[in-house]
């Protein structure tokens, strides 16, 4: 009697998918470990649906994708660098598909009968209902291994993916978006148009951008977290603070897009190679943006160099607010993290003027704010203005309730100040102290916008979160705390700042905002006097209007990548040339190039002593 002939079993998967008249026949299908699949079917094209099956840690992955790679989802690759990154590496090795006959392919179909039958059964299924849903790109179906168990998810798009053809990223804004992009929801300051309702989940998660979200229980307000690993093994959070942990689970993924950018590089459109003498007006000179002193260039372990004078870099062109053609900013200046291989930066930078919006607009919008709020704490600061402190009336009645709850979990008492300077856009700062011998004491923070109540709100979220965090780890190295205090140039990063500023002994830096003689003012005339429109091109011209009052510009440049392309999001970056930039690091402030820091007419009087300079002052307890 003979033998029948055996037929590999990954032809199972093909056969079966085949055999289902109502799924697309995909154009390619992988089978294998997740990081060196097999090619068991492909068709001439080069283009449409691929199916992967792919094996790691206890589950097989089935991900639809696009052959092309010119839709916005992930591929096998981006699915392969998500799952395998870890704290040591921010790359994840993948080998090219092996095609049918190879030692590869041979190993795939090995894993593939190893499955077993039902859960192979449970796999072509999922599989097949992948191609029947026409599922968009990056549609990822999980089967536990263990009980057969599907969990649905979707791998976004990676920048930098191999697969992904190079292209180049238009760093121009297109300002003028469409109405329903424009208009307002209700009295908040983003559109109206509701963001994807899986906006959470789609980046969140092991086949995802962000790893370990966090809810903060113990704080006197709803807080979440959710880190961006990093390849020098550090977790780079984003974080969300709100009255629900809903809402700041969603602000936690929004701000980790928006840090996601910063470590991204696209190569940009109409870059040119010039010296700044050369472009002359039609140049952003990076010194206006804040720089570092002669002497810290000078240090010998100085990470950051100077513009020569004759200098030829690269400068990519950004868009001016207002009328104007383009301006060219250098290229090393757009981002606020530092590519190898490239020269060094100008200066220490973060990711201030970074904001996510539904439109070129909304973006835009906060991040202005946040470069105003930002350079009226620093201009507060360093030179010790005398704030109006916020009075609360009968129509507060929200803004007391979150004070009083700080308070009672805390133990903080919260005050209010006015810290709106120059440029007139509302900018509120929260202080949040306590009498003590020991422990952390005093903790401080801002937030800007349209509407003063928003504003206060805001400053007390941020304000309340620092004490939580700070209550949490101050005992944690007494060394450390002591060496902050008697060595400022130990201060490295933005914890530092608030640990050194929440020192008992640093109580007395603040007194130039609590002053028994400092001015009041009512919160409620502070609000009667924002101003109400209905769309956010009209906030934004109101915005760059009082910018422009103050004598300075506004610019912006686009840095969306294709992770947030495909949920409707867009990101920027906006500078103010001019304007404080915030810095961790006190031997890395970035104090020249800006004449407001040392002269110049604020609306609140300075109290810095006779003789003394901004330079002179503590570094400031911002985080």
């Amino acid at each position: 009697m003979s033998t029948p002939t055996q037929t590999p079993l990954a032809a199972d998967l093909v056969s079966a998918l085949a055999a289902d008249t109502d799924a697309p026949a995909p154009a390619e299908v992988l089978l294998g470990p997740l990081t060196g699949p097999a090619r068991v079917r492909a068709d001439e094209s080069g283009a449409g649906r691929g199916l992967a099956v792919l094996f790691w840690c206890g589950s097989v992955h089935v991900l639809a994708y696009d052959v092309a790679h010119e839709r916005d989802g992930g591929c096998p690759r981006c699915l392969a660098w998500f799952l395998t990154r870890n704290v040591d590496s921010a790359e994840a090795a993948f080998e090219e598909p092996s095609e049918a006959g190879s030692a590869g392919a041979v190993r795939s179909h090995a894993l593939w009968q190893q499955v077993g039958p039902a859960l192979r059964t449970v796999v072509t299924r999922t599989a097949a209902l992948l191609l029947r849903e026409t599922s968009p790109a990056g549609t990822l179906a999980t089967v536990d291994r263990a009980d057969g168990a599907v969990r649905r998810g979707h791998v976004p798009p990676r920048t930098g993916c191999p697969a992904r053809r190079a292209a180049t990223a238009r760093t121009t804004l297109a300002f003028g978006s469409a109405p329903e992009l424009l208009e307002k929801s209700g009295t908040t300051l983003r559109a109206r148009r509701p963001l994807p309702p899986t906006i959470t989940t789609d980046y969140l998660g092991p086949h995802s951008l962000f790893r370990e979200p966090l809810a903060d229980l113990d704080g006197p307000l709803p807080q979440a977290q959710v880190g961006l690993p990093l390849g020098n093994g550090v977790l780079e959070p984003g974080i969300g603070r709100s009255r629900s942990f809903a809402k700041s689970r969603r602000t936690a993924v929004l701000e980790g897009l928006e840090r996601h950018t910063g470590f991204c590089h696209q190569p940009a459109e109409g870059t040119v190679e010039a010296s700044l003498a050369e472009l002359g007006d039609r140049a952003v000179d990076p010194r206006t943006l804040g720089y570092h002193s002669a002497e810290q260039y000078a240090r010998d372990d100085f990470p950051w160099a100077p513009l020569g004078p004759a200098e030829s870099v690269e400068w990519v062109p950004i868009t001016p607010l207002g009328d104007g053609p383009a301006r060219y900013l250098p290229e090393v200046a757009l981002s606020w993290v530092r590519r190898a291989g490239t020269r060094k930066p100008f200066f220490y930078d973060t990711s201030n003027g970074f904001a996510l919006g539904q439109s070129h607009e909304e973006a835009t919008l906060h991040g202005l704010f946040e470069i105003v709020e930002r350079d009226a704490f620093l201009l507060t600061w360093y030179r010790r203005l005398l704030l109006p402190e916020l009075a609360l009336g009968p129509a507060d009645g929200d803004i007391r309730e979150l004070m009083e709850r700080v308070e009672v979990v805390t133990g903080f008492r919260v005050r209010l100040f006015w810290a709106t300077l120059d440029i007139e856009v509302p900018v509120v700062l929260a202080l949040a102290q306590r009498d003590a011998d020991s422990g952390p004491c005093t903790l401080v923070s801002t937030a800007a916008g349209l509407y003063p109540r928003a504003a206060a709100e805001s400053a007390i979220f941020e304000v309340s979160a620092r004490v939580a965090s700070i209550r949490h780890v101050f005992d944690d190295d007494p060394v450390h705390r002591e060496r902050l205090a008697k060595d400022f140039d130990s201060l490295v990063d933005m914890d530092d700042h608030s640990l050194l500023g929440a020192l008992p002994q640093s109580r007395e830096w603040f007194a130039f905002l609590t002053s028994p003689d400092r001015p009041e003012m009512s919160l409620a005339s502070a609000a009667a006097e924002a101003p109400e429109f209905d769309t956010l091109d009209k906030d934004l011209d109101y915005v760059r209007a009082q910018i422009e009052a103050a004598g300075s510009h506004a610019y912006a440049a686009d840095v969306t990548t294709p992770e947030l392309h495909r949920s409707g999001l867009v990101c920027t970056r906006s500078f103010v040339p001019g304007c404080l930039p915030m810095t961790f690091g006190h031997a890395t402030r970035r104090l020249e190039g800006l004449p407001r820091l040392h002269s110049g007419a604020l609306p609140y009087a300075s109290q810095l002593l006779a003789g003394q300079s901004p330079a002179d002052v503590p570094p400031h307890p911002f985080a």
